[in-house]
């Protein structure tokens, strides 16, 4: 299963070059949104809209970091910049261009759960820290929407 593909299936809007806007933030009505134990401190940074949340890259990157030390596989990261209410997944770039920011991680063939874990962890915060910020030139706050699932969802969505 690649990345996108679960992304479809956990976000239900359409992904296009036009911002998204975010109607309502509200983590109390997402109480499955994020895993048992998850510390509390990284919920109240996150930044939520339907199933999916965002951090700034140094919180992503403790949030990534407490997700692989509990066997959540961190599938990968997809750049919102955040701007008077709406997301713009698409930033404008030194190139002058809409870019698309964030990296996949997908499972090797027979590769056990906990190197997959361990792996993806480790290239997400890899890519976190190598991040430029000034690479984007449009103005809003920079967050990584994180996506991860457990083994047993990630099997769920396997193919038979």
């Amino acid at each position: 299963m690649n990345w996108f593909s679960l992304r479809e299936i956990r976000q239900p809007w359409n992904y296009d070059s036009h911002p998204r806007k975010v109607l309502a933030v509200d983590k109390a009505m997402r109480p499955e949104l994020f895993p048992s134990g998850f510390p509390s401190e990284l919920v109240d940074a996150a930044f939520v809209t339907g199933s999916e949340a965002a951090w700034t890259p140094s919180i992503a990157a403790a949030a990534i970091e407490w997700l692989g030390a509990h066997g959540y596989a961190v599938l990968g990261t997809e750049l919102w910049l955040l701007q008077s209410g709406a997301i713009q997944s698409l930033p404008i770039g030194l190139s002058g261009m809409r870019e698309v920011h964030g990296n996949t991680v997908n499972r090797e063939s027979d590769e056990p759960w906990s190197s997959f874990v361990a792996r993806g962890a480790k290239e997400t915060r890899t890519y976190l820290q190598s991040f430029n910020p000034s690479e984007i030139v449009e103005q809003g706050q920079v967050y990584f929407n994180v996506v991860w699932v457990s083994e047993a969802d990630y099997e769920k969505l396997s193919p038979a």
